[in-house]
């Protein structure tokens, strides 16, 4: 009887171990990925099912869609539509298929298209990405500030997405195309000064606004060669509104303008012809000039800012720069990056820049 105890008990024990290495053999396993905020997202596996969310959709959705697999695994998106179009209707082929938000779209929304990561804009972190993380929900936030932030996403989405070669194919395109550049432009001793200016227009009344010292527009114009002007007068915080007569006492050597819901040539058109603006240097000299625009204009944290660079550069130095042929860059950039034919490039990125 005691001998049979012991096998019944020795079976029992086998067969709870068989069980558990079988459980162990397929469970899937965790994934820890961090993002620039310090924010650590718990992920069963690879994600499948990505949302991305809330403002700035554009930007985020253009550094996803770089990564082959964006279209299969994204499921639900923000607003990506600034002014121009929507840029992913046209790169995602499964684009019909996906569940798409409003951009004050809140947690539950989110929540109703099943993720199992949300990626949005860091600045989102405390008004939206909090909520949706306490419905036990993975976030992960985006920077995309600053070139040395777009190395650290970039890094980020490769765990995301499982492809950290095309993540580093992407850091590589980036910081060539910038030590093109910079390696002109950091050994010059005179530089002209430089405005960079966004024109809105709310209830009817027309501002123009200066970028803070730390983004992007700023970088693009110091690592283009040209000394900005404003930034010893806006150190920090979001776009500050600058007033006729602090543009007129800079009196800039060349001045660079960007509308993003307007049109920024009819914008341009009418400071030319406005006796506000002719009896200023970079106006009398051709010099005030606006940035290209497809989809979305150059300047921004969205991954053309690499192109506006270049564009920058050339004008702030054309001489320096007279090998560049921004427009061969310019279609390299979207068919390499982006994967689109000849087709698609001429007809929905070429047309709209105008060249």
């Amino acid at each position: 009887m005691k001998k049979l105890l012991y096998v019944l008990l020795f079976a029992f024990l086998l067969t709870g171990l068989l069980s558990a290495a079988g459980k162990s053999e397929t469970a899937t396993p965790t994934i820890q990925i961090k993002d620039t905020t310090g924010n650590t997202a718990q992920l069963a596996g690879i994600p499948k099912r990505i949302t991305f969310a809330g403002r700035s959709g554009n930007m985020v959705a253009d550094v996803l869609y770089m990564f082959p697999e964006a279209s299969e695994r994204i499921v639900g998106t923000g607003t990506t539509n600034q002014r121009n179009g929507d840029f992913i209707e046209m790169l995602d082929p499964l684009y019909k298929s996906k569940t798409y938000l409003e951009r004050n779209a809140g947690p539950e929304q989110i929540a109703a298209t099943k993720p199992d990561l949300v990626i949005m804009k860091n600045i989102l972190k405390k008004s939206l990405g909090t909520p949706i993380a306490q419905l036990d929900i993975p976030v992960l936030y985006l920077n995309l500030e600053t070139p040395e932030y777009y190395e650290k996403d970039f890094e980020m989405l490769g765990k995301v997405f499982d492809n950290e070669k095309r993540a580093s194919e992407l850091i590589s395109y980036y910081k060539n195309e910038q030590k093109y550049v910079t390696d002109r432009t950091n050994t010059l001793t005179e530089k002209p000064d430089i405005l960079f200016i966004y024109h809105t227009t709310r209830d009817g009344i027309a501002a123009f606004n200066i970028p803070p010292e730390g983004w992007i527009q700023t970088r693009m114009v110091e690592m283009a060669g040209g000394n900005p002007v404003w930034t010893n007068g806006h150190p920090g915080g979001g776009w500050s509104k600058v007033n006729m007569e602090q543009i007129a006492s800079w009196n800039p050597d060349q001045i660079y303008l960007v509308a993003y819901k307007e049109n920024v040539d009819k914008v341009l058109s009418t400071m030319y012809n406005s006796t506000k603006w002719k009896g200023l240097k970079a106006v009398k000299n051709k010099q005030l000039k606006a940035f290209p625009v497809d989809y979305y204009s150059w300047d921004q944290p969205d991954s053309r800012w690499i192109l506006g660079l270049n564009w920058l550069a050339q004008q702030i130095h054309p001489e320096l720069f007279r090998d560049l042929d921004i427009k061969e860059k310019a279609e390299s950039f979207f068919k390499d990056l982006y994967y689109l034919s000849d087709k698609q490039y001429k007809e929905e990125i070429l047309s709209r820049l105008g060249w």
